[in-house]
């Protein structure tokens, strides 16, 4: 029969536990997740300014230079350029502008000015460095060149508009003169048929296409010429190096929120209040001072050796991890009643290497600090590790008492230094049959047996979500503590772990925290550290000064009679 406070650990509504305390607004959980990948934002932002630095420091610098040309279509009543091909003024002005500009941007103009600056490039390279765009609302077409010199940029931009002048003029004279042959037969035979008139008006006509071919196409002409560039348009330093800061930022932020989204993984405590109501027993830093990984089996045979984590007693630990068992241990403590009843604790996890085997440990050790007996069970029949972590070995196991071959008190063992405050009941070989005697009423008994002999029984649990070793215990005992370690567990684990437990009518009774920053316990304790140390050195310097001084005194006194 249970003891009458073990049914504190019931929740027969079922549900109760599992309601969320408090939630958090939209706007705090971004500023969260933005705080929990901050080194993620980090690292994209200065790999993608990083490399905007590279690029800088191989980018070849680019000139820009600029020269206008100007467009003067001719007029619909100047009859003496009929037949010429030069720019005819239509009804859109905006069009007579863009016909000058594919005038400049053509292969023809391109190879002369590749011939006249005597370049070795390709034509179509050197059309890539050249626009021509009309400059709005005006009847000027800017003509813009980019090359690696100043000198070049220049060059090319005046090359490309003299070249299409020159080109124009040429296609305007060579028509103009082929117009002044035929002209000059028909002034002939007006002149011999008497035709003043008509002669006349041939005679000017003539005059004016002389003028022509003289002068070239009056429709275009070079408005602005281009001056070398002072200083590179490209790569602009500061704007490259914030557009890959601004780049890195933007990616980065979206990486960490995408992460967030799809991250399976225990990130921080709010999460714990989004799916249960319980307490957080105790919040247990990240330890730094002892190796927390032991090397096991290599991979496939030839590849480094898999990490696997340690239980760590409580030698290894640091002070402010101590701290926080003692915190666990007040915070059950509270709960016991003041009936003179014994009272169980399990301690489990949602999966393996959450930190459960160190926290039922230390929570052991600290109990018996306190002057309490306590019985340590180790409930892992497949990977036991309290008697290497405790450095004691059993004589016999816990099978042997479940099977009835061994009484419980002969197969304790103590747990020094704690003398008999502290004894344990161990697995003394890793088996996985021997999990199926859990489920036998021996573990009831061996449960009421350990209460009736300690002040405190933990129990160290498998995680109930791989294995449903423990669970005939996790009903007997009076408390259910559940280990999560931050950006370790689980969510979906730890929720299936909450079905379990909430089907089989236990409420826990909160959880351990593990991995977390103790920013302030560790000041705490660092602040005390160098107090002692500083009084210690004060000691040390304290006891050479007497020394000396005793040393200096002794040779300088007057000698004795008898050392006279």
């Amino acid at each position: 029969m249970n003891p009458p406070d073990t049914q504190a650990t019931r929740d027969p509504s079922g549900s109760g536990w599992r309601r969320a305390q408090s939630g958090s607004s939209g706007l705090e959980r971004y500023f969260r997740v933005i705080r929990e990948r901050l080194g993620l934002i980090a690292m994209v932002t200065l790999t993608t300014t990083l490399v905007a630095a590279a690029y800088l420091a191989v980018a070849t610098e680019q000139y820009k230079a600029e020269a206008d040309l100007l467009v003067i279509p001719a007029s619909r009543e100047d009859t003496a350029l009929n037949g010429l091909p030069v720019i005819r003024e239509s009804s859109d002005p905006t069009r007579d502008v863009e016909t000058a500009a594919r005038l400049v941007d053509n292969r023809n103009v391109a190879n002369a000015v590749k011939d006249d600056l005597g370049l070795d490039q390709s034509v179509d390279s050197l059309l890539s460095q050249v626009t021509a765009e009309p400059v709005a609302q005006s009847n000027i077409v800017a003509v813009t060149a980019t090359a690696d010199s100043p000198d070049l940029a220049r060059d090319l931009a005046n090359g490309f508009v003299n070249g299409v002048v020159e080109q124009r003029s040429k296609v305007v004279k060579a028509e103009a003169e082929k117009q002044i042959v035929g002209l000059k037969d028909q002034l002939q035979e007006a002149e011999a048929n008497g035709e003043d008139a008509n002669a006349t008006a041939l005679a000017n006509q003539i005059a004016e296409l002389q003028g022509l071919v003289q002068s070239g196409d009056p429709t275009l002409t070079v408005e602005t010429r281009a001056d070398a560039p002072s200083s590179p348009f490209s790569p602009r330093p500061m704007l490259t190096l914030f557009a890959g800061f601004f780049a890195g930022l933007v990616l980065g932020t979206g990486g960490a929120f995408a992460m967030s989204a799809l991250d399976p993984r225990l990130r921080r405590e709010e999460q714990l209040r989004e799916l249960y109501s319980l307490p957080i027993l105790a919040r247990v830093p990240k330890e730094r001072r002892a190796p927390t990984f032991t090397l096991g089996k290599r991979r496939f045979g030839i590849g480094p050796r898999e990490r696997e984590r340690r239980a760590l007693p409580p030698g290894e630990l640091s002070a402010a991890t101590l701290e926080s068992f003692r915190t666990l241990r007040t915070m059950l403590a509270a709960q016991r009643r003041d009936d003179g009843n014994s009272r169980s604790i399990l301690v489990t996890g949602p999966s393996p290497s959450e930190g459960k085997t160190t926290t039922a440990i230390n929570l052991a050790s600290s109990l018996a600090l306190a002057g309490n007996r306590v019985i340590l069970i180790e409930a892992d029949f497949r990977r036991p590790t309290v008697g290497e972590a405790l450095g004691v070995r059993a004589r016999v196991g816990i099978g042997d008492v479940l099977l009835g071959n061994v009484a419980l008190e002969d197969a304790l063992v103590l747990a020094p230094p704690f003398g008999d405050n502290l004894c344990a009941l161990l697995v003394d070989r890793a088996d996985d049959w021997l999990a199926e005697v859990l489920s036998l009423p021996a573990a009831e008994a061996l449960l009421e047996d350990a209460k009736r002999l300690a002040d405190y029984v933990v129990l160290d649990s498998p995680p109930l979500t791989q294995v449903i070793d423990a669970m005939p215990l996790a009903r007997q005992v009076d408390d259910v503590v559940m280990v999560v370690r931050l950006g370790s567990s689980n969510l979906t684990q730890l929720a299936h772990l909450g079905d379990l437990l909430d089907q089989n009518g236990i409420k826990p009774a909160g959880f351990v925290v593990v991995g977390g920053p103790g920013p302030e316990e560790s000041s705490y304790y660092r602040e005390a550290q160098r107090r002692r140390n500083a009084q210690s050195d004060w000691l040390v310097n304290f006891e050479q000064k007497t020394s000396s001084s005793s040393s200096e005194s002794s040779s300088a006194r007057p000698a004795s009679s008898a050392e006279r």
